[in-house]
């Protein structure tokens, strides 16, 4: 019975009535689980960092040597098509000048009508008027 009136003691947040406090068996018995979890999780977290592992890793980032598909669709009037081409540049500074292939190239006339369709090279056409 002792026990008992001593986890009623420990009730951190007692129930407060009128004019005097509640402590309840079920209030300590909460108080106490939580202060065990809490000083447990501090005493983890404290050594987890005092005994953090340094690993130390090189990766090669594969992912640079991917290609970005840039799809376009610019119209010059007076401009002849042999003489468009696209000039580019990658994030890495790496430029790539001339670029031909997968460009279509249509010859309008003065309407905006199609004429012609070319395509210089091969793949999945861009297309650039």
């Amino acid at each position: 019975m002792e026990i008992l009136n001593k986890l009623k003691s420990l009730d951190a947040y007692p129930k407060i009535n009128e004019d005097f406090y509640s402590r309840t068996l079920s209030g300590g018995v909460i108080t106490l689980v939580s202060s065990v979890a809490m000083i447990f999780l501090f005493f983890s977290e404290i050594s987890l960092f005092l005994n953090s592992a340094t690993e130390t890793k090189l990766v090669v980032d594969t992912s640079r040597g991917e290609t970005l598909r840039v799809n376009f669709d610019v119209t010059f009037p007076s401009l002849a098509c042999s003489l468009l081409s696209v000039d580019a540049m990658d994030i890495s500074g790496e430029q790539h000048y001339d670029i031909r292939h997968d460009i279509t190239k249509k010859r309008l006339d003065h309407l905006g009508n199609v004429i012609e369709a070319r395509q210089d090279g091969i793949g999945a056409p861009k297309v650039c008027m």
